[in-house]
């Protein structure tokens, strides 16, 4: 009996953390620029700083290239979001908007 409840007990485990351990290896690198505001996987826990997981691709995209060029201003974001390049805000955005 304890065998299997601890046969059972590390499966689920295993199939819990799997889905955020993959998550994390598909991570673009430049992830770890954005984790400082905005949380582990984009779960921000600061008010002042928006949630990116689930947020839709497109929004981020957008919204990034915004502060990149100008259009939106904000200090912080203008200065992380100058040098990034349009694919590497593509992988971002795609990479926020598929974190639960």
């Amino acid at each position: 009996m304890k065998k299997t409840t601890l046969a059972l007990v590390t499966s689920l485990a295993t199939l819990t953390l799997a889905p955020s351990m993959a998550n994390a290896a598909d991570a673009p690198a430049k992830v770890k620029t954005c984790v400082g505001c905005h949380g582990q996987g984009g779960h921000s826990v600061v008010p002042n700083f928006p949630v990116l997981a689930g947020q839709h691709a497109a929004y981020i995209e957008k919204a990034l290239k915004d502060f990149r060029d100008g259009f939106r201003r904000n200090a912080t974001m203008q200065m992380f979001a100058k040098g990034l390049t349009d694919d590497e805000i593509k992988e971002l955005a795609a990479y926020y908007s598929s974190q639960k």
